[in-house]
Formats: C-alpha cells, sequence, structure tokens
C-alpha cells in the first residue's frame, strides 16, 4: 500500500475522533464497484468501545473512497483476488493494521453486480436493476 492510500485511511479515522483522546481507531470499509466507503468507526479508549457517529469532511470521505478503489484495483492487478473490504486499525504511535475482507457480499456476484432475491416492489427491483449499470451508458440518473 502506498503513502496516499495508507494517508487517506488515518486522516479518515482522525477525522472520526473529532478531538477525543483514543488508544485505538478502527474503520470497517466496503467497496461494491463504485459504492462503497466506511460502514463503522470505532474509538478506543480506556478499555472503552464508543461508535458515536462524527460528520467527516465530505473531501475526506471522497479521498477514502477513491483509495479504496485504489487499493481495490492494485491488489486484483497484483495477485488476482478482489477484496470486497477492509478493516483498518490506527494506534497514536502511528502503527496500523489492515484486515482484508475477501468475500463477495451476499446478493452479490463476483463481478459486484446485485443478484439479490426477486424482488415483489417494482420500484425496488427497478432501482437494483438501475445500480447494475452504474459505470455504464445504460445508467439512468433518476
Amino acid at each position: 500500500m502506498n503513502n496516499d492510500i495508507l494517508s487517506c485511511f488515518k486522516n479518515d479515522l482522525i477525522s472520526f475522533s473529532n478531538s477525543r483522546l483514543w488508544d485505538k481507531l478502527t474503520g470497517s470499509y466496503e467497496i461494491i464497484n463504485r459504492a462503497g466507503g466506511p460502514t463503522k468507526y470505532i474509538l478506543s479508549f480506556n478499555g472503552a468501545d464508543d461508535d458515536e457517529y462524527y460528520e467527516i469532511p465530505t473531501e475526506i470521505v471522497r479521498k477514502t473512497f477513491n483509495a479504496l478503489e485504489s487499493l481495490r484495483d492494485q491488489i486484483l492487478a497484483e495477485t488476482g483476488k478482489r477484496i470486497w473490504g477492509l478493516t483498518f486499525t490506527l494506534y497514536p504511535d502511528g502503527r496500523h493494521e489492515i484486515e482484508y475482507d475477501y468475500n463477495v457480499p451476499e446478493g452479490f456476484n463476483e463481478q459486484g453486480e446485485y443478484i439479490g432475491e426477486e424482488c415483489a416492489n417494482e420500484a425496488v427491483s427497478g432501482f437494483f436493476d438501475n445500480i447494475r449499470k452504474i459505470g455504464t451508458d445504460e445508467f439512468e440518473l433518476k
């Protein structure tokens, strides 16, 4: 992982801390095609975990998402395996841990296309049909 990508995850977690004291910051992220981002943040201090959400500036969120995409593509190119998410843990001394998730999320195929159960509601079904088209000329902004 290059330093630019690493900095994005660190900045994202430090922004989440919102100047609170911490022993460990953890962010869980998922990425499905062109949709993804943080799914959970945890701030740990003196043995207690706090997952209260704090607004993170849009620019940091955007950079973190771009870093997720770049990292996904880099790992796929180097290993032939796709990541669907990761957990990034940061410590005050700058050390960090990364755990990659290679499991395809339920309701999706290996290409990231939604293949979940049939929807009884046509509006919901149409929504997921449109989501499958993101990144193509067929996608419609509704």
